[in-house]
């Protein structure tokens, strides 16, 4: 009798875990309740400041991200002979960026979402002729625009690619099928045969 309810169930919980397998790694993972607080993280903006020309590393410049929900500011160390530029430390969120240098203002084309830890490289050029988009609440009036030279978005694994998704979802089906067969075939195994 238990061996029947057995043989039973395994085709049962292929079926379970090849859905399972299937659809796991699409379903969204579950939040804790949000509060009034922002999401904590350890996202970063990162990149290259340049000069007008768009080839000259721009020095002793800061880099500040205002979170546009919170108006919290997170900047930068200024930036060496190299003009690289790291903002670290950054909740998920919606961003303002703002470069400072030599008591000038320059404001990002385009303001920046930023998923949980999630890390961009974005550099930019200082364009002192031409004007800001838009003001920035609590800094000084922009003395012109900060364009973007290069970006790029910082690899994905590859399992949570549509890609690596349909190989999981597909070893997955292989897998409840093999032990679907090896169950049918222990069920005719243990049938009387005809003499």
């Amino acid at each position: 009798m238990a061996t029947c309810r057995l043989t039973t169930a395994r085709p049962l919980l292929a079926v379970v875990v090849m859905i399972s397998f299937a659809l796991g790694p699409g379903l969204p993972a579950p939040q804790a309740a949000q509060s009034g607080q922002s999401e904590t993280g350890h996202g970063s903006i990162r990149g290259t400041l340049y000069e007008t020309d768009e080839s000259t590393h721009l020095v002793g410049a800061t880099v500040t991200a205002i979170n546009v929900r919170t108006g919290k500011q997170y900047t930068s160390d200024p930036t060496k002979n190299n003009g690289d530029f790291a903002v670290e430390g950054l909740p998920a969120g919606t961003y303002d960026l703002v470069i400072e240098v030599a008591g000038s203002v320059f404001v990002a084309d385009h303001i920046l979402d930023l998923g949980p830890g999630e890390s961009l490289s974005k550099s930019y050029s200082v364009q002192p002729q031409r004007p800001a988009n838009r003001a920035i609440a609590k800094m000084p009036p922009p003395k012109g625009s900060a364009t973007v030279v290069g970006e790029s978005v910082a690899p994905t694994m590859f399992w949570k690619t549509t890609g690596g998704k349909t190989l999981i979802g597909i070893l997955s089906a292989g897998a409840a099928l093999a032990i679907y067969d090896a169950t049918k075939s222990k069920k005719n195994e243990a049938s009387p045969s005809t003499p």
